[in-house]
C-alpha cells in the first residue's frame, strides 16, 4: 500500500515536470496579447521582407506552433526570441520538438530529428530559416516562384 502511495507521487512530480508551465505561458500570452494578429499571409510576409522563404514552411509554423506552445502565432513575430520572450523550453511539453520533427516529417517528407536543435536557434525567424533550408536541401526548388 505505501509502495503504490509512493509511486503515485512519485507519477505526480514526474507529471508536473514534464508538463508546461502555465504560469510562463500566462505571462507571455499577456505580452502579446497587446499586439495585432495577423492572418496566415500577413505573417508570411513578414518573413519575406529580407529573403525567400517558402509559404509552406511559414504556414507549417503558423500553423503547428500553437498546438506545442499553446500560443497564438498570429501575434508571434520574426524577431521574438524563442527562449527568451517565448519561454518555449517552458512552455511547451517536454517533448515538443520531437512532435514538430514528426508533423514536419508528414508535411514536407523531410526528416529533420537528427539536426533539430532549438537551443541553437534564437528567433522564431531562425526557427523558420532553419525548416526552410531542410526543405530546399532536399528539394532545390521546392516553393520558387515561376518568374524566379
Amino acid at each position: 500500500m505505501w509502495r503504490r502511495f509512493k509511486n503515485i507521487l512519485y507519477s505526480l512530480r514526474t507529471y508536473a515536470d514534464l508538463s508546461p508551465d502555465l504560469w510562463t505561458r500566462q505571462r507571455v500570452k499577456w505580452f502579446l496579447h497587446s499586439r495585432s494578429p495577423l492572418s496566415a499571409k500577413e505573417w508570411f510576409e513578414q518573413f519575406r521582407r529580407d529573403h525567400f522563404v517558402s509559404p509552406q514552411v511559414v504556414n507549417f509554423v503558423y500553423e503547428r506552433m500553437p498546438d506545442y506552445s499553446g500560443l497564438e502565432f498570429s501575434r508571434v513575430r520574426p524577431g521574438d526570441r524563442l527562449h527568451q520572450d517565448l519561454h518555449l523550453p517552458l512552455i511547451c511539453w517536454f517533448d515538443w520538438q520531437l512532435t514538430l520533427c514528426d508533423d514536419f516529417f508528414q508535411w514536407f517528407g523531410v526528416d529533420i530529428s537528427d539536426h533539430f536543435d532549438p537551443q541553437s536557434l534564437d528567433t522564431v525567424e531562425d526557427l523558420v530559416n532553419f525548416l526552410n533550408q531542410q526543405v530546399l536541401a532536399l528539394n532545390p526548388m521546392n516553393g520558387q516562384s515561376e518568374s524566379s
